[in-house]
């Protein structure tokens, strides 16, 4: 079953925050049998995104060396959708949360 667009509540993107790329995409091939598509986003930077069958599945990106210096692990990001992403902050907000980043589309 091929999802074009997610319903809202569901996951709808997944994203790997990396010390390692080359590792990481070596891994999920592996696992999954991903394969790995490298977009350039600047000097010996990539945002890599992970296909099956020729479908988008995930991204990669190497983290940034301040991360690393803070303290930050590599991790998965994970991501909602939403119908109204105003109403949802705010309802968030209302129910004791807090936005640590800005609204984006996926």
């Amino acid at each position: 079953m091929e999802i074009t667009k997610a319903k809202p509540g569901n996951f709808c993107w997944f994203e790997l925050a990396t010390s390692d790329q080359a590792a990481a995409k070596k891994f999920y091939g592996g696992l999954f049998g991903w394969t790995a598509n490298d977009n350039p986003m600047g000097p010996d930077a990539y945002y890599t995104m992970f296909q099956l069958r020729g479908k988008n599945v995930a991204a990669a990106y190497t983290m940034m060396p301040e991360q690393a210096k803070q303290g930050v692990p590599p991790h998965w990001g994970t991501y909602v959708a939403v119908t109204n992403v105003d109403d949802t902050i705010a309802r968030a907000k209302s129910l004791g949360g807090s936005v640590l980043a800005g609204p984006m589309d996926v």
